[in-house]
């Protein structure tokens, strides 16, 4: 079974230098077109940046300035474990390499967008800050892991139709 993968040396032999120029020409395209990321990256930043924020609230909250740079740090430290994972799963944070994917600045944009949207709203029906806060940061988490998914579908979608 293990050899049916695998071209035998009489079978390379049979190849003609048009069809292995093909080939190799198939397996360079393939090796350059990103891989779709894990399933569970998009909900791993999202939840990182809504713990964030609940946390970033909350400690306003209690009056905890202390731990405010203390959330700011698990945060960095949560999200470098995230893209270094992702990264050494070829995913699409190897697309940093390659300088950023298109339409990156308006996803950016609009993640912000919702997060101040959902923190403002929040604050003018409570009044309360440290529950803006909180809701800034669930609702930007939530609309991160939604711009995540849709690249990786996007991704998927491009990898799909390269292949046919």
């Amino acid at each position: 079974m293990a050899d049916d993968k695998y071209l035998t040396h009489q079978e390379t032999a049979a190849l003609s230098p048009a069809e292995a120029l093909a080939l190799a020409g198939r397996a360079r395209a393939a090796a350059r077109r990103p891989a779709p990321l894990p399933w569970w990256y998009g909900p791993g930043i999202g939840a990182s940046f809504a713990a964030y924020g609940a946390a970033l609230g909350q400690s306003f909250r209690h009056q905890w300035q202390w731990l405010i740079p203390l959330c700011a740090l698990g945060l960095v430290v949560v999200l470098a474990v995230i893209v270094r994972v992702a990264a050494r799963a070829s995913g699409v944070a190897r697309l940093a390499e390659r300088g950023l994917p298109p339409h990156t600045f308006p996803a950016l944009g609009a993640v912000v967008l919702v997060a101040a949207v959902a923190g403002l709203a929040t604050w003018l029906v409570s009044g309360d800050q440290r529950w803006a806060i909180t809701a800034a940061g669930a609702a930007g988490g939530l609309a991160l892991w939604g711009v995540i998914s849709l690249i990786n579908r996007q991704v998927k979608e491009q990898t799909m139709s390269s292949e046919q």
